[in-house]
């Protein structure tokens, strides 16, 4: 008897990791390029009509993205539960050495924080 209650302890926990493995895959999948530019657009504050999305990528719990701005491109992600429960997105950049706009201030707006962060 103990030994059919920890065998359907195991099955039970199998198939739960099975579903939730799968959970990137399924949101990349029902996610086309205009939602991922709605989402870049958000956490980059700017209108999804100036992105481009580059490529993406899937993961157990994620689904993580390019998108190309007039700034640069961006490292974009977001995490899933099938695709029906989104996390915010969340993107770091400009990167892979792309150079949009000059980051550095004219010498009017240098104070000693953007001298600081060496933007000056």
């Amino acid at each position: 008897m103990m030994i059919n209650n920890k065998l359907i302890q195991i099955a039970l926990t199998g198939s739960l990791v099975s579903l939730l493995a799968g959970c990137g895959s399924i949101a990349s999948s029902m996610a086309n390029d205009s939602d991922l530019q709605q989402k870049a657009g958000v956490a980059l504050n700017t209108s999804p009509d100036g992105l481009k999305i580059l490529d993406r990528s899937t993961s157990l719990d994620s689904v993580k993205f390019r998108v190309q701005s007039s700034k640069g491109v961006y490292n974009c992600y977001y995490t899933s539960v099938y695709g029906a429960i989104d996390s915010d997105t969340l993107c770091s950049g400009p990167v892979d050495g792309t150079k949009g706009e000059d980051i550095k201030t004219t010498s009017a707006q240098c104070n000693a924080l953007t001298k600081a962060a060496g933007r000056c």
